[in-house]
């Protein structure tokens, strides 16, 4: 083979030398060349996977949350639609593994928020909606319920941050944001301005059925039944009630038939200035209550719908409410209709008669049982002679398996609603007897409410030991916590001291949750078991540590008690949690001052009590802050500048009273100070407040 010549090339200097031919042929092996490329696959492969892994590392946990989110998003979603259709038990398991899949993800947080709000798990709602508002992801209709679970607890200072907030949002307020600003105005002992908020609600026209509804009860609470706004709401709610297809009209009924209000009576000497009298008093220790007619209406009307009637504590409700401490008025195996007659008021302002009312829940296309059994209440009140009459009546059309059975067409549950509405009624009126005829034991043995009710009627019976017989037994559907709580009671009846001391005990053992220790604490409150009542909230603080309601009780014990001390530094603890609560600082600064703090403390009262009358005006805990401040600080004539402008009715707080009466004293007004002081004479005070007023009395 000839050779082939060789490629020279020249370089810089001229000279030439062999350049490498292009496609000259690789004459390496076939095994070399594929083993290079191998390696060089694997190392390039290598080199990949190295940055695919890398990559992986540090998306991973970001892909994998950004798709528990997205799933936990649809679960709370789906929550929300279960919640629009009523479906609460399926809504709060939606909710619950919507939080369990992430528990950052806010609008989990959304979810377990309207859920509670709905089912009336006030505590728990508060603190969901606060982690809410804190990821700023509250929507208007968050903020109403914000706002519901707010003032129910009693956290109105919580309340009225939302209610700014609603009042300053784009496009102005709703009419039922306007409505909630009147209801927290009333809280903060603001009346004038809660009914300016309620008249503007009445005039708007775009305010819904519930609006007017809520609107025109929250100006019954705050006028006197002789002046013009007062006949005007009443007119509103005669209205409601008159229109079958008005939404509020069965709520306007019931607050008519309940004659929680009176009619407007003709006024006297042109009177119709607002009606102090007529405002709740408030309280040194703000108990926490349900919300009134007028909030349960406003809760409605901003989409709260009434939340069943779920106790958050239990299985299925509240104590009854007959089986307390107090024994029973009436003697056993009694009959008699506890209703008097209710003659017609002469009224200006009524149109609507008692009769009329009683026809229209009896007819009306969504009357319940309840309704009806109401309707019946309220002839029975126009014409106790026919009372008997009337409890044959109910219980023929609501007693009668047979006849519910065909009414309901065999649905089990609208029939048991029925039984229970008619147990619940006869024993309110007073025929226990009758509700043992209609609740066998064993047709109260198939469910928890109905087995409340039936132990409602033994207690109206005054049978103790068939009560305490039937919760030993342990055979009838009841909380362990309800059962022991019962018990003690009926021990306590018995005259087993040590029994229902034990009975008590039990029952701190098995109340676990705080809910459940809240009924606790409520139910050994009402039967003067205060020290139980206090365990109980203080197991619920260790819990649930910014639980208000315990914190609240705890507050309200030590001052029935006595404890000033005690009183005060629960107090300091209230305000370290809750330190925007304007309310809550004044009674930390008032207990402080009875307890002799001067100089900087007492200057730093003064200070946030002016501010506090300013805005609260009729506020008279703030005006006890601010004159004993100033007389803390030797500063009398200030002092009594503090009560100026504002009058005695009767239903001012006892100890602010003590207060007033200690400063007109010290000013040389004997004659004012002693007729305080002689007001209080039989009033819960505290020792320090007593002190006050002891050389008045002498």
């Amino acid at each position: 083979m000839p050779k082939q010549p060789s490629r020279l090339r020249k370089d810089s200097g001229g000279q030439a030398r062999p350049r490498a031919v292009k496609d000259e042929p690789d004459l390496r092996p076939p095994e070399e060349i594929r083993t290079g490329r191998i390696r060089r696959f694997v190392f390039l492969g290598a080199i990949a996977a190295a940055v695919l892994g890398v990559g992986i590392y540090f998306a991973a946990r970001p892909i994998g949350g950004a798709i528990k989110g997205w799933q936990s998003r649809r679960l709370a979603r789906e929550a929300f639609a279960l919640i629009d259709q009523n479906k609460w038990n399926e809504a709060a398991a939606r909710a619950r593994d919507a939080y369990a899949l992430r528990f950052t993800e806010p609008e989990s947080w959304r979810a377990l928020a309207r859920v509670a709000s709905r089912t009336g798990q006030w505590a728990s709602a508060l603190e969901w909606w606060k982690k809410v508002d804190d990821a700023n992801r509250l929507t208007a209709q968050d903020r109403r319920d914000f706002i519901v679970a707010a003032v129910v607890s009693g956290e109105i200072a919580v309340a009225a941050k939302q209610v700014e907030a609603l009042l300053a949002q784009p496009g102005g307020p709703m009419p039922i944001d306007i409505v909630w600003a009147g209801q927290v105005a009333a809280r903060q002992s603001n009346p004038e301005l809660a009914l300016d908020y309620a008249q503007r609600v009445l005039a708007d026209n775009r305010a819904k059925p519930y609006d007017v509804l809520s609107a025109a009860t929250l100006v019954l609470s705050l006028t006197s039944p002789d002046s013009q706004p007062y006949t005007d709401a009443w007119q509103q709610i005669e209205n409601a009630a008159r229109d079958p297809k008005n939404p509020g009209s069965l709520e306007a009924l019931v607050l008519l038939a309940n004659e929680k209000a009176v009619p407007p009576m003709p006024a006297i000497g042109g009177n119709t200035s607002l009606s102090l009298e007529s405002t709740p008093a408030p309280s040194l220790t703000p108990a926490t209550q349900g919300a009134a007619s007028a909030e349960t209406t406003a809760a409605k009307a901003a989409g709260s719908p009434g939340a069943p009637e779920v106790a958050a504590a239990t299985e299925g409700g509240s104590p009854p409410s007959q089986l307390q401490g107090a024994a029973v008025s009436s003697p056993p195996n009694t009959l008699t209709l506890t209703l008097a007659a209710t003659p017609e008021p002469v009224a200006v302002g009524r149109t609507m008669s008692l009769t009329e009312v009683a026809n229209a829940l009896e007819n009306h296309p969504d009357a319940r049982p309840y309704h009806k059994l109401l309707a019946l209440e309220l002839r029975a009140r126009q014409d106790p002679a026919l009372a008997d009459q009337y409890v044959a009546d109910a219980v023929q059309r609501f007693g009668n398996a047979a006849s519910l059975a065909q009414t309901y067409q065999g649905n089990a549950e609208l029939a048991d609603e029925t039984l229970i509405a008619l147990a619940a009624w006869l024993n309110n009126i007073g025929r226990p007897a009758k509700t043992l005829e209609v609740l066998p034991q064993a047709r109260a043995s198939q469910r928890h409410d109905l087995f409340l009710q039936y132990l409602n009627a033994l207690v109206g019976l005054q049978r103790w030991n068939e009560i305490k017989d039937c919760l030993v037994s342990e055979r009838f559907p009841i909380e362990p916590v309800l059962q022991h709580m019962y018990l003690a009671v009926a021990q306590t009846h018995l005259g087993s001291a040590t029994g229902a001391t034990n009975e008590w005990q039990r029952a701190l053992e098995v109340a676990k949750t705080p809910e459940k220790l809240s009924t606790l604490a409520k139910y050994a409150e009402q039967n003067s078991a205060n020290d139980i009542a206090d365990a109980a909230y203080a197991g619920a603080i260790k819990i649930e540590p910014k639980n208000r309601e315990a914190y609240t009780g705890r507050l309200r014990f030590a001052l029935a008690a006595g404890k000033t001390a005690d009183a005060q530094t629960i107090a300091a603890e209230i305000i370290q949690l809750w330190p925007d609560d304007a309310g809550a600082r004044n009674q930390d600064a008032y207990l402080r001052l009875l307890l002799g703090a001067s100089g900087e403390q007492a200057e730093a009262a003064e200070r946030e009590a002016e501010v506090l009358v300013k805005k609260e005006p009729r506020n008279w805990f703030a005006r006890a802050t601010l004159g004993l401040a100033r007389l803390r600080l030797g500063r009398d004539k200030d002092a009594l500048v503090a009560f100026r402008g504002i009058k005695v009715t009767g239903n001012e707080p006892p100890g602010a009273l003590a207060v007033r009466a200690a400063i007109l004293a010290v000013n040389g007004i004997e004659e004012g100070a002693r007729n305080d002081a002689l007001l209080l004479v039989a009033k819960p005070l505290l020792p320090e407040e007593r002190a006050l007023i002891a050389p008045l009395l002498q």
